[in-house]
Protein backbone atom coordinates (compact mmCIF):
# COMPACT_ATOMS: atom_id res chain seq x y z
CA UNK A 1 0.00 0.00 0.00
CA UNK A 2 1.31 3.43 -0.90
CA UNK A 3 2.18 5.94 1.81
CA UNK A 4 -0.21 8.84 1.90
CA UNK A 5 -0.55 11.87 4.14
CA UNK A 6 0.67 11.03 7.65
CA UNK A 7 -1.37 11.54 10.77
CA UNK A 8 0.61 14.66 11.74
CA UNK A 9 3.02 16.52 9.51
CA UNK A 10 3.98 19.93 8.18
CA UNK A 11 0.99 21.01 6.08
CA UNK A 12 1.42 21.74 2.38
CA UNK A 13 1.82 25.51 2.75
CA UNK A 14 4.02 25.14 5.82
CA UNK A 15 6.18 22.62 3.97
CA UNK A 16 7.00 25.12 1.23
CA UNK A 17 7.44 27.99 3.67
CA UNK A 18 10.16 25.91 5.34
CA UNK A 19 11.75 24.98 2.02
CA UNK A 20 10.53 27.15 -0.89
CA UNK A 21 10.94 25.41 -4.26
CA UNK A 22 13.30 26.86 -6.84
CA UNK A 23 11.52 29.10 -9.33
CA UNK A 24 13.18 29.45 -12.74
CA UNK A 25 13.29 32.92 -14.24
CA UNK A 26 9.79 33.65 -15.49
CA UNK A 27 9.31 33.64 -19.24
CA UNK A 28 7.62 37.01 -19.58
CA UNK A 29 5.99 36.20 -22.88
CA UNK A 30 3.18 38.41 -24.09
CA UNK A 31 0.32 38.11 -21.63
CA UNK A 32 -3.22 37.54 -22.74
CA UNK A 33 -5.17 40.79 -22.96
CA UNK A 34 -7.40 41.32 -19.91
CA UNK A 35 -10.72 39.53 -20.16
CA UNK A 36 -14.09 39.59 -18.38
CA UNK A 37 -14.12 38.13 -14.86
CA UNK A 38 -14.65 34.38 -14.42
CA UNK A 39 -18.08 32.94 -13.65
CA UNK A 40 -16.68 31.06 -10.66
CA UNK A 41 -14.14 31.92 -7.98
CA UNK A 42 -10.49 31.62 -9.03
CA UNK A 43 -8.56 32.03 -5.80
CA UNK A 44 -4.79 32.17 -5.92
CA UNK A 45 -2.14 32.39 -3.21
CA UNK A 46 0.77 34.70 -3.94
CA UNK A 47 3.86 33.55 -2.04
CA UNK A 48 6.36 36.36 -1.70
CA UNK A 49 9.25 34.11 -2.82
CA UNK A 50 7.53 33.35 -6.15
CA UNK A 51 8.06 36.16 -8.65
CA UNK A 52 6.46 39.58 -8.68
CA UNK A 53 2.89 40.76 -8.29
CA UNK A 54 3.12 42.27 -11.79
CA UNK A 55 3.58 38.76 -13.19
CA UNK A 56 0.10 37.62 -12.13
CA UNK A 57 -2.76 37.39 -14.64
CA UNK A 58 -5.02 39.57 -12.53
CA UNK A 59 -8.02 39.60 -14.88
CA UNK A 60 -8.37 35.81 -14.63
CA UNK A 61 -8.28 35.76 -10.83
CA UNK A 62 -11.21 36.69 -8.62
CA UNK A 63 -9.06 36.66 -5.46
CA UNK A 64 -5.38 36.94 -4.60
CA UNK A 65 -4.29 36.02 -1.07
CA UNK A 66 -0.90 37.43 -0.10
CA UNK A 67 1.07 34.92 1.93
CA UNK A 68 1.74 35.56 4.89
CA UNK A 69 1.58 37.09 8.37
CA UNK A 70 2.10 34.71 11.27
CA UNK A 71 0.12 34.40 14.50
CA UNK A 72 1.95 35.11 17.76
CA UNK A 73 1.07 33.55 21.11
CA UNK A 74 -0.23 36.88 22.48
CA UNK A 75 -2.67 37.46 19.60
CA UNK A 76 -0.41 39.83 17.67
CA UNK A 77 1.15 38.93 14.31
CA UNK A 78 4.65 38.67 12.93
CA UNK A 79 6.17 38.84 9.43
CA UNK A 80 3.91 41.79 8.62
CA UNK A 81 6.32 43.13 6.00
CA UNK A 82 5.08 40.39 3.65
CA UNK A 83 1.79 42.29 3.70
CA UNK A 84 2.83 45.90 4.15
CA UNK A 85 5.45 45.71 1.38
CA UNK A 86 2.96 44.26 -1.12
CA UNK A 87 -0.61 45.22 -0.24
CA UNK A 88 -0.68 48.69 -1.80
CA UNK A 89 0.73 47.50 -5.11
CA UNK A 90 -1.59 44.49 -5.10
CA UNK A 91 -4.59 46.77 -4.68
CA UNK A 92 -3.42 48.93 -7.61
CA UNK A 93 -3.07 45.90 -9.86
CA UNK A 94 -6.34 44.32 -8.68
CA UNK A 95 -8.63 47.35 -8.94
CA UNK A 96 -9.02 47.51 -12.76
CA UNK A 97 -10.19 43.90 -12.81
CA UNK A 98 -12.34 43.81 -9.68
CA UNK A 99 -10.00 41.22 -8.16
CA UNK A 100 -10.27 41.00 -4.39
CA UNK A 101 -7.13 41.02 -2.23
CA UNK A 102 -6.85 38.98 0.97
CA UNK A 103 -4.26 38.87 3.72
CA UNK A 104 -3.18 35.33 4.68
CA UNK A 105 -2.89 34.58 8.39
CA UNK A 106 -0.81 31.50 9.12
CA UNK A 107 -0.21 29.42 12.21
CA UNK A 108 1.71 26.15 12.06
CA UNK A 109 2.66 25.98 15.73
CA UNK A 110 0.54 23.88 18.08
CA UNK A 111 1.60 25.85 21.15
CA UNK A 112 0.64 29.16 19.58
CA UNK A 113 -2.77 27.86 18.50
CA UNK A 114 -3.32 26.40 21.98
CA UNK A 115 -2.49 29.81 23.47
CA UNK A 116 -4.58 32.02 21.21
CA UNK A 117 -7.64 30.20 19.93
CA UNK A 118 -9.22 29.27 23.30
CA UNK A 119 -8.71 32.81 24.66
CA UNK A 120 -11.47 35.30 23.87
CA UNK A 121 -9.13 38.15 24.79
CA UNK A 122 -6.31 37.03 22.51
CA UNK A 123 -8.75 36.26 19.70
CA UNK A 124 -10.12 39.80 19.99
CA UNK A 125 -6.59 41.21 19.76
CA UNK A 126 -5.89 39.07 16.71
CA UNK A 127 -9.17 40.00 14.99
CA UNK A 128 -8.57 43.71 15.49
CA UNK A 129 -4.94 43.46 14.38
CA UNK A 130 -5.92 41.70 11.17
CA UNK A 131 -8.85 44.04 10.57
CA UNK A 132 -6.59 47.06 10.87
CA UNK A 133 -4.03 45.59 8.45
CA UNK A 134 -6.79 44.95 5.92
CA UNK A 135 -8.39 48.37 6.41
CA UNK A 136 -5.08 50.22 6.10
CA UNK A 137 -4.90 49.22 2.44
CA UNK A 138 -8.58 49.03 1.57
CA UNK A 139 -8.26 45.28 1.05
CA UNK A 140 -11.12 42.83 1.15
CA UNK A 141 -10.52 40.03 3.61
CA UNK A 142 -8.41 37.37 5.29
CA UNK A 143 -7.45 33.80 4.48
CA UNK A 144 -7.08 31.79 7.70
CA UNK A 145 -4.43 29.07 7.33
CA UNK A 146 -3.98 27.07 10.54
CA UNK A 147 -2.45 23.73 9.59
CA UNK A 148 -1.97 20.60 11.67
CA UNK A 149 -4.43 21.73 14.32
CA UNK A 150 -5.48 19.42 17.15
CA UNK A 151 -9.11 18.32 17.49
CA UNK A 152 -9.42 20.04 20.86
CA UNK A 153 -9.32 23.40 19.11
CA UNK A 154 -12.17 22.66 16.69
CA UNK A 155 -14.78 24.87 18.35
CA UNK A 156 -12.27 27.61 19.11
CA UNK A 157 -11.28 27.92 15.45
CA UNK A 158 -14.97 28.32 14.59
CA UNK A 159 -15.25 31.08 17.20
CA UNK A 160 -12.23 32.89 15.77
CA UNK A 161 -13.46 32.64 12.17
CA UNK A 162 -16.92 33.85 13.22
CA UNK A 163 -15.47 36.86 15.04
CA UNK A 164 -13.12 37.70 12.18
CA UNK A 165 -15.96 37.36 9.68
CA UNK A 166 -17.83 40.09 11.57
CA UNK A 167 -14.80 42.39 11.30
CA UNK A 168 -13.72 42.11 7.64
CA UNK A 169 -15.67 41.76 4.40
CA UNK A 170 -14.58 38.22 3.52
CA UNK A 171 -12.96 35.32 5.33
CA UNK A 172 -11.78 32.12 3.72
CA UNK A 173 -10.35 29.13 5.57
CA UNK A 174 -7.62 26.88 4.17
CA UNK A 175 -8.64 23.36 5.15
CA UNK A 176 -7.04 19.92 4.69
CA UNK A 177 -7.69 17.46 1.91
CA UNK A 178 -8.03 14.79 4.59
CA UNK A 179 -8.81 15.80 8.17
CA UNK A 180 -6.88 13.06 9.93
CA UNK A 181 -7.36 14.64 13.36
CA UNK A 182 -11.06 15.49 13.04
CA UNK A 183 -10.04 19.06 13.88
CA UNK A 184 -12.00 21.10 11.36
CA UNK A 185 -15.75 21.59 11.76
CA UNK A 186 -16.51 21.95 8.06
CA UNK A 187 -20.17 22.92 8.23
CA UNK A 188 -19.69 25.45 11.04
CA UNK A 189 -16.63 26.99 9.37
CA UNK A 190 -18.50 27.20 6.06
CA UNK A 191 -21.52 28.82 7.73
CA UNK A 192 -19.33 31.55 9.21
CA UNK A 193 -17.03 32.28 6.27
CA UNK A 194 -17.19 33.01 2.58
CA UNK A 195 -15.49 29.78 1.54
CA UNK A 196 -13.40 26.79 2.51
CA UNK A 197 -10.27 26.42 0.37
CA UNK A 198 -9.57 22.68 0.25
CA UNK A 199 -5.79 22.28 0.03
CA UNK A 200 -6.22 19.54 -2.56
CA UNK A 201 -2.59 18.56 -2.74
CA UNK A 202 -0.08 16.53 -0.79
CA UNK A 203 -2.05 13.29 -1.14
CA UNK A 204 1.41 11.92 -1.83
CA UNK A 205 3.68 13.95 0.38
CA UNK A 206 7.40 14.60 0.67
CA UNK A 207 8.01 11.92 3.30
CA UNK A 208 5.95 9.19 1.63
CA UNK A 209 6.15 7.15 -1.55
CA UNK A 210 5.87 8.69 -5.03
CA UNK A 211 2.53 9.27 -6.68
CA UNK A 212 0.02 11.91 -7.75
CA UNK A 213 0.19 15.03 -5.62
CA UNK A 214 -3.43 15.88 -6.46
CA UNK A 215 -5.25 12.82 -7.86
CA UNK A 216 -8.64 13.66 -9.30
CA UNK A 217 -9.96 10.14 -8.78
CA UNK A 218 -8.70 7.28 -6.63
CA UNK A 219 -8.91 3.53 -6.96
CA UNK A 220 -7.29 1.10 -9.37
CA UNK A 221 -3.64 0.97 -8.28
CA UNK A 222 -4.05 3.97 -5.97
CA UNK A 223 -5.74 4.64 -2.66
CA UNK A 224 -9.33 5.88 -2.66
CA UNK A 225 -8.17 9.27 -1.36
CA UNK A 226 -8.47 11.87 -4.08
CA UNK A 227 -9.96 15.28 -4.89
CA UNK A 228 -13.29 13.60 -5.59
CA UNK A 229 -13.10 11.82 -2.23
CA UNK A 230 -12.30 15.09 -0.43
CA UNK A 231 -15.19 16.98 -2.03
CA UNK A 232 -17.60 14.19 -1.09
CA UNK A 233 -16.21 14.13 2.45
CA UNK A 234 -16.81 17.88 2.80
CA UNK A 235 -20.34 17.41 1.49
CA UNK A 236 -20.95 14.56 3.90
CA UNK A 237 -20.02 16.82 6.81
CA UNK A 238 -22.36 19.57 5.73
CA UNK A 239 -20.35 21.92 3.53
CA UNK A 240 -22.56 23.49 0.83
CA UNK A 241 -21.25 23.36 -2.72
CA UNK A 242 -21.33 27.15 -2.91
CA UNK A 243 -18.73 27.30 -0.12
CA UNK A 244 -16.20 24.83 -1.61
CA UNK A 245 -13.05 25.93 -3.43
CA UNK A 246 -10.97 23.09 -4.87
CA UNK A 247 -7.36 24.15 -4.34
CA UNK A 248 -4.94 22.78 -6.93
CA UNK A 249 -1.12 22.58 -6.98
CA UNK A 250 1.00 24.43 -9.50
CA UNK A 251 3.86 22.20 -8.45
CA UNK A 252 4.83 18.56 -8.29
CA UNK A 253 7.32 16.46 -6.41
CA UNK A 254 10.36 14.39 -7.36
CA UNK A 255 11.24 11.39 -5.22
CA UNK A 256 14.38 9.23 -5.24
CA UNK A 257 13.07 5.70 -5.69
CA UNK A 258 14.12 2.08 -5.86
CA UNK A 259 13.02 1.86 -9.50
CA UNK A 260 10.57 3.22 -12.08
CA UNK A 261 7.87 0.81 -10.96
CA UNK A 262 4.49 2.49 -10.44
CA UNK A 263 3.35 2.66 -7.68
CA UNK A 264 6.91 3.07 -6.49
CA UNK A 265 8.91 3.08 -3.29
CA UNK A 266 10.79 6.17 -2.15
CA UNK A 267 14.31 5.90 -0.76
CA UNK A 268 14.41 9.44 0.64
CA UNK A 269 12.34 12.60 0.97
CA UNK A 270 10.77 14.07 -2.18
CA UNK A 271 11.44 17.65 -3.26
CA UNK A 272 8.91 20.15 -4.60
CA UNK A 273 9.29 21.11 -8.27
CA UNK A 274 7.27 24.03 -9.66
CA UNK A 275 5.09 23.41 -12.70
CA UNK A 276 7.09 25.49 -15.15
CA UNK A 277 10.26 23.55 -14.32
CA UNK A 278 8.58 20.13 -14.38
CA UNK A 279 6.93 20.81 -17.74
CA UNK A 280 10.21 22.00 -19.22
CA UNK A 281 12.22 18.90 -18.33
CA UNK A 282 13.00 16.92 -21.47
CA UNK A 283 12.18 13.46 -20.14
CA UNK A 284 9.28 11.54 -21.68
CA UNK A 285 5.91 12.73 -20.39
CA UNK A 286 3.71 9.85 -19.23
CA UNK A 287 0.13 10.21 -18.02
CA UNK A 288 -1.85 8.40 -15.35
CA UNK A 289 -5.42 8.47 -16.65
CA UNK A 290 -6.99 7.25 -13.40
CA UNK A 291 -5.79 10.27 -11.43
CA UNK A 292 -5.34 12.76 -14.30
CA UNK A 293 -1.66 13.26 -13.50
CA UNK A 294 1.43 13.50 -15.70
CA UNK A 295 4.73 12.01 -14.53
CA UNK A 296 8.30 11.57 -15.70
CA UNK A 297 11.29 9.38 -14.88
CA UNK A 298 14.36 11.64 -14.57
CA UNK A 299 16.44 8.51 -13.99
CA UNK A 300 16.04 4.80 -13.33
CA UNK A 301 15.84 5.61 -9.61
CA UNK A 302 13.66 8.72 -9.50
CA UNK A 303 10.06 9.67 -10.23
CA UNK A 304 8.56 13.10 -10.83
CA UNK A 305 4.81 13.52 -10.40
CA UNK A 306 3.39 16.93 -11.20
CA UNK A 307 0.50 18.82 -12.80
CA UNK A 308 0.38 20.70 -16.08
CA UNK A 309 -2.17 22.57 -18.18
CA UNK A 310 -4.01 19.41 -19.22
CA UNK A 311 -4.27 17.87 -15.76
CA UNK A 312 -5.15 21.12 -14.00
CA UNK A 313 -7.76 21.72 -16.70
CA UNK A 314 -9.36 18.33 -16.01
CA UNK A 315 -9.50 19.03 -12.28
CA UNK A 316 -10.88 22.52 -12.79
CA UNK A 317 -13.52 21.15 -15.11
CA UNK A 318 -14.55 18.66 -12.43
CA UNK A 319 -15.14 21.57 -10.03
CA UNK A 320 -17.13 23.44 -12.68
CA UNK A 321 -19.23 20.38 -13.52
CA UNK A 322 -19.96 19.86 -9.82
CA UNK A 323 -21.08 23.52 -9.64
CA UNK A 324 -18.76 24.26 -6.73
CA UNK A 325 -17.94 27.81 -5.72
CA UNK A 326 -14.61 27.74 -7.48
CA UNK A 327 -11.04 26.63 -7.85
CA UNK A 328 -7.77 27.88 -6.45
CA UNK A 329 -4.02 27.62 -6.89
CA UNK A 330 -0.97 27.17 -4.73
CA UNK A 331 1.00 29.06 -5.71
CA UNK A 332 0.72 31.77 -8.34
CA UNK A 333 3.69 32.18 -10.70
CA UNK A 334 4.65 28.52 -10.28
CA UNK A 335 3.06 28.07 -13.73
CA UNK A 336 5.64 30.48 -15.17
CA UNK A 337 3.10 32.92 -16.57
CA UNK A 338 2.35 30.55 -19.45
CA UNK A 339 -0.38 32.18 -21.59
CA UNK A 340 -1.67 28.75 -22.64
CA UNK A 341 -2.30 27.92 -19.00
CA UNK A 342 -4.23 31.13 -18.41
CA UNK A 343 -6.18 30.66 -21.64
CA UNK A 344 -7.24 27.28 -20.28
CA UNK A 345 -8.30 28.96 -17.03
CA UNK A 346 -10.47 31.34 -19.05
CA UNK A 347 -11.97 28.49 -21.05
CA UNK A 348 -12.92 26.41 -18.02
CA UNK A 349 -14.05 29.16 -15.65
CA UNK A 350 -16.43 30.75 -18.11
CA UNK A 351 -14.84 33.92 -19.42
CA UNK A 352 -17.03 35.13 -22.28
CA UNK A 353 -16.04 34.29 -25.82
CA UNK A 354 -14.23 37.29 -27.36
CA UNK A 355 -16.43 37.00 -30.43
CA UNK A 356 -19.59 37.49 -28.37
CA UNK A 357 -20.94 41.00 -29.12
CA UNK A 358 -21.85 41.34 -25.45
CA UNK A 359 -18.28 40.74 -24.31
CA UNK A 360 -16.92 44.12 -25.36
CA UNK A 361 -14.23 42.50 -27.53
CA UNK A 362 -13.94 43.43 -31.20
CA UNK A 363 -12.65 40.21 -32.69
CA UNK A 364 -14.70 37.25 -33.83
CA UNK A 365 -13.73 33.76 -34.99
CA UNK A 366 -13.46 33.30 -38.73
CA UNK A 367 -15.47 30.10 -38.54
CA UNK A 368 -18.48 30.36 -36.24
CA UNK A 369 -18.64 26.58 -35.97
CA UNK A 370 -15.18 26.43 -34.44
CA UNK A 371 -16.24 28.03 -31.18
CA UNK A 372 -19.25 27.78 -28.92
CA UNK A 373 -20.75 31.23 -28.33
CA UNK A 374 -23.58 30.07 -26.09
CA UNK A 375 -23.79 31.93 -22.79
CA UNK A 376 -23.76 28.58 -20.97
CA UNK A 377 -20.07 28.25 -20.11
CA UNK A 378 -20.54 25.24 -17.86
CA UNK A 379 -20.24 22.69 -20.67
CA UNK A 380 -17.95 19.80 -19.79
CA UNK A 381 -14.69 20.04 -21.65
CA UNK A 382 -13.74 16.53 -20.59
CA UNK A 383 -17.14 14.88 -20.14
CA UNK A 384 -20.15 14.73 -22.43
CA UNK A 385 -18.93 15.46 -25.99
CA UNK A 386 -22.37 16.86 -26.82
CA UNK A 387 -22.25 19.45 -24.04
CA UNK A 388 -21.32 23.05 -24.88
CA UNK A 389 -17.55 23.41 -24.95
CA UNK A 390 -15.96 26.39 -23.21
CA UNK A 391 -13.21 27.59 -25.50
CA UNK A 392 -12.50 31.22 -26.23
CA UNK A 393 -9.07 31.00 -27.79
CA UNK A 394 -9.58 33.00 -30.97
CA UNK A 395 -8.96 36.71 -30.69
CA UNK A 396 -7.52 36.56 -27.16
CA UNK A 397 -4.27 34.65 -27.20
CA UNK A 398 -1.02 35.97 -28.63
CA UNK A 399 0.40 34.28 -31.69
CA UNK A 400 0.71 30.55 -31.07
CA UNK A 401 -1.00 30.50 -27.69
CA UNK A 402 -4.44 29.50 -28.99
CA UNK A 403 -2.88 26.58 -30.85
CA UNK A 404 -1.27 25.36 -27.62
CA UNK A 405 -4.47 25.81 -25.67
CA UNK A 406 -6.53 23.98 -28.26
CA UNK A 407 -3.93 21.20 -28.45
CA UNK A 408 -4.19 20.29 -24.76
CA UNK A 409 -7.98 20.38 -25.03
CA UNK A 410 -8.23 18.19 -28.13
CA UNK A 411 -5.72 15.66 -26.85
CA UNK A 412 -7.50 15.39 -23.53
CA UNK A 413 -10.92 15.08 -25.15
CA UNK A 414 -9.68 12.43 -27.58
CA UNK A 415 -8.11 10.47 -24.72
CA UNK A 416 -11.32 10.64 -22.69
CA UNK A 417 -13.47 9.55 -25.61
CA UNK A 418 -11.20 6.63 -26.43
CA UNK A 419 -11.09 5.47 -22.83
CA UNK A 420 -14.89 5.45 -22.61
CA UNK A 421 -15.42 3.55 -25.85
Amino acid sequence: MIALLPFAFAGPHHDQLLDPPDLPALDRRQKLPPGPPPDMWVYGYYATWAGELEDLDWSRLTHVAIFWVDMNSDGTVDSTSNWTDNAARAMELAEPHGTRVHLTLTCFDDDVMESVLPSATKRATLVETLGTLVDDYGAHGVSVDCEGMSSGLKDHLVSFVTELNARVDEVTVATPAIDWNGAYDYDALAANSAALFIMGYGYHWSGGDPGPVAPLYGGDRWSSYSLEWSVEDYRTWGTPDDKIIVGLPLYGREWPTTSNEVPGTATATGSAVVMTEAVGLSYERLYDTQTETPYKFPSSTSQLWYDDTESIGAKMQYAADQELLGVGFWALNYEGGDPAFWQMVSDVTGVDDPGDPDSGQDSAPADDSALDTDDDRRGSVFGDPDAPVACGCSGIAPAGASVIAMSWFLLALRRRRSSSS
